[in-house]
């Protein structure tokens, strides 16, 4: 067994722009600045449904199914509809909106994503809303169906749009993957030479970057199981070996040359699975 010092937290160093956005976005339990929010006049027409005064989701919130993101100028509910499936409910304030809005809601997709067990998240798209429409296509939305009694406003029921995406359609164009990848193959050979191992030559592969940035989040992120289905799903068709997880908790996973173990925001190398005169 052969041990290494942890490598140092991402978060200290984003690896990208895309995760310094990343950390303007955190969970709360908290629904005071939800509720500032949706009862602002300028928010409150469109949320408030048949509910007649202020807005209370407390509720919602203290559901621990359920997720509450919130930025600076907004914030993005997500109830649990069944195991694995969200529905996102974004409100952001006039300041926000436009560019922010655009960048926060992508960065809570990520964080959904990559630190929860969602698979597929949907959004409403009331007609007439033609922020919420462009929020959801800005990041890969797709429209699904409509549904004809989909919202109220104004005391009345009016049609809304159901967009949705999928983790597999995300993980195609999402942002910061790539570099977290490229992130993961320079500490692994960092760790490699302190001790003593020639790394088996690797191509430059954007794409095998983009997948091992994914189950590199993951793992980060608490979710350990779901990185090693979703990178094995597409190893087996891109001729890469499967990854295995080795343990819960810590988080140890078998990469086929080696063990590493997740320790806060960085991971090191356990052990080496094969000598040198192995490795192909």
């Amino acid at each position: 067994m052969h041990l290494a010092s942890e490598i140092a937290p991402p978060n200290k160093s984003p690896v990208s722009d895309f995760h310094t956005s990343l950390l303007g976005v955190t969970r709360s339990f908290d629904a005071k600045r939800l509720n500032e929010i949706v009862n602002d006049p300028a928010v409150y027409p469109w949320v408030r449904g048949p509910v007649e005064g202020t807005i209370d989701l407390t509720f919602a919130v203290e559901n621990p199914a359920n997720v509450l993101l919130v930025g600076e100028h907004g914030a993005m509910l997500l109830i649990q509809l069944q195991q694995g499936l969200f529905e996102a409910h974004t409100q952001v304030l006039p300041i926000g909106r436009g560019q922010w809005a655009a960048d926060f809601a992508k960065a809570c997709v990520f964080w959904m994503f990559t630190r929860t067990a969602c698979f597929e998240l949907m959004t409403r798209c009331p007609h007439g809303n033609l922020g919420a429409r462009a929020l959801a296509r800005c990041v890969g939305g797709k429209k699904l169906f409509t549904n004809p009694r989909g919202w109220t406003k104004d005391g009345k029921t009016i049609p809304a749009d159901i967009f949705g995406i999928t983790i597999q359609d995300w993980l195609l164009t999402a942002k910061g993957l790539e570099e977290r990848g490229h992130w993961f193959h320079e500490r692994l050979a960092a760790e490699y030479r302190k001790l003593g191992r020639k790394e088996a030559p690797h191509p430059d592969d954007d794409t095998h970057d983009r997948y091992v940035g994914m189950a590199c989040e993951m793992f980060l992120g608490g979710q350990a199981e779901k990185a090693v289905i979703l990178y094995n799903r597409w190893a087996v068709m891109a001729d890469y070996a499967p990854i295995a997880l080795v343990s819960r908790n810590p988080v140890a996973i078998d990469i086929v040359d080696a063990t590493i173990v997740v320790r806060g925001d960085g991971f090191y190398v356990s052990g080496l699975n094969h000598s040198d005169e192995d490795v192909h």
